[in-house]
């Protein structure tokens, strides 16, 4: 009979890889949302660069180009310093991924031992019976 203990290691095992990929899976949306709030920023500086002449003046006139541009700068260096702190924690939280997949392959290759194991004994055992019952009942043959 396999011991209770391993499959009980190997439900821990996969609950502890289960919550290491629900809390990199948190990091992962919020580098995509930064990445999107990147691109967004770039496409709206594209689209400001692309306006015509005639439409800038007026703000030109006024200094908010400017003003604008320093925003963009800023809203960037800012949005760049977030990612980057999200992109060193995921590589943290891989590390510990990785060893929790680690752990969670070992204990299933554990438990399947185990059961391998347990089937050979469960072999040898039937066979170690059907050859007593041979001694026993020579004549009678036994499927």
């Amino acid at each position: 009979m396999m011991d209770r203990g391993l499959p009980r290691l190997g439900r821990i095992t996969d609950a502890l890889l289960a919550a290491e990929q629900a809390r990199l899976r948190d990091i992962l949306q919020r580098e995509a949302q930064l990445r999107r709030a990147l691109g967004d920023l770039d496409r709206h500086q594209r689209n400001n660069l692309a306006l015509p002449a005639a439409e800038l003046a007026a703000p030109r006139a006024l200094g908010a180009d400017i003003v604008w541009q320093g925003w963009v700068g800023r809203t960037r260096a800012r949005l760049n310093t977030e990612l980057a702190q999200v992109l060193v924690a995921k590589a943290g939280h891989m590390a510990g991924l990785r060893r929790a997949f680690g752990r969670s392959v070992a204990m299933d290759q554990l438990i399947n031992d185990e059961r391998v194991a347990q089937r050979k004994v469960r072999a040898a055992r039937h066979a170690a019976t059907q050859e007593a019952q041979m001694i026993i009942y020579p004549d009678v043959r036994y499927r």
